[in-house]
């Protein structure tokens, strides 16, 4: 029997894990507020088309492909995986909020459609050996969606209330660490520090406008 590696610290520093651990439990409470808030608000705060990117790369990172960091982590992307569960339940239940007047009565379909493909995306680009052993490289391809597609949700949205700060900063944050993180580890992948600045920027800017957005709505009121 195989003895478990809970940290790879022959790979890894103790910084470099601690960095990352840091950043995937902030995205662990980003995934806990945006679930409270779908009971909340019956409303999906990630939007749909990088929810379906995001929970088919945790599927294939959590049960097909295991990054090298160590049990610790495995059971984080778990984690991840499972708290995606809950909203992907949510998309298909008020996804309908997020979508267009014309297009609600087919908006499952094309979701269904986008998790199995990038389900199979996904499954090819980590098989062929372009992923990086804990899957940054994929992941940052998604997460500079994730940002961009955050703030045009926000530009878009007329009711802006059951958007979180919380919910920014703990992804922004999260991120952020993670990046850092990734920068330590392979300084010389510039495509990864590339899409991480991006996200970076992107992030703060988001943050930025639901903080002021909050602000204004708190003095209204």
């Amino acid at each position: 029997m195989d003895k478990i590696v809970w940290l790879n610290l022959d790979y890894y520093t103790p910084l470099q894990l601690s960095l990352f651990i840091a950043g995937a439990a902030l995205w662990v409470i980003n995934y806990i507020i945006i679930v409270r808030n779908i009971f909340k608000y019956k409303f999906v705060e990630m939007p749909s088309a990088v929810l379906v990117a995001n929970f088919a790369w945790e599927f294939m990172w959590s049960w097909v492909f295991i990054q090298n960091m160590g049990m610790v982590l495995t059971i984080g992307y778990r984690a991840w995986f499972f708290l995606d569960i809950f909203i992907v339940w949510g998309f298909y239940k008020y996804g309908y909020k997020q979508v267009t007047e014309g297009a609600t009565g087919r908006y499952k379909l094309f979701f269904t459609f986008g998790i199995l493909s990038w389900l199979l995306l996904l499954y090819v680009f980590i098989k062929q050996g372009l992923d990086n052993p804990i899957g940054v490289t994929s992941a940052y391809v998604i997460n500079v969606l994730i940002s961009l597609l955050y703030i045009t949700q926000f530009l878009r949205l007329k009711d802006k209330f059951n958007l979180s700060f919380t919910a920014a900063w703990t992804k922004g944050l999260g991120t952020g660490l993670i990046s850092i993180m990734s920068a330590l580890r392979w300084p010389d992948n510039i495509w990864v520090i590339t899409m991480a600045s991006l996200c970076f920027l992107m992030d703060c800017y988001y943050t930025y406008i639901i903080y002021q957005y909050k602000k204004t709505e708190s003095t209204l009121k």
